[in-house]
């Protein structure tokens, strides 16, 4: 099965890191449609456990700094 991940990267570090994992394709979909409407806090809340995936997370950097990580997109995990 297709596995999707989402990606950030911290503004301060330039570290990649994934965030929520998703299996389904149309789950994907839906969570890019409501970024790209302007919804700046969260893409969607899923049913199993109650999970939002925002387009900003905070970042803990590897130098004790703590920086702003922006969401990049779902990367394809085969």
């Amino acid at each position: 099965m297709t596995e999707y991940r989402a990606i950030y990267k911290c503004r301060l570090c330039g570290e990649e890191f994934e965030g929520m994992r998703f299996g389904e394709n149309d789950s994907i979909s839906c969570a890019m449609a409501l970024f790209t409407s302007g919804n700046d806090s969260y893409a969607m809340r899923y049913r199993e456990p109650p999970n939002i995936l925002y387009l900003k997370e905070e970042h803990y950097c590897k130098d004790g700094s703590m920086g702003l990580a922006d969401f990049l997109g779902f990367r394809k995990e085969n």
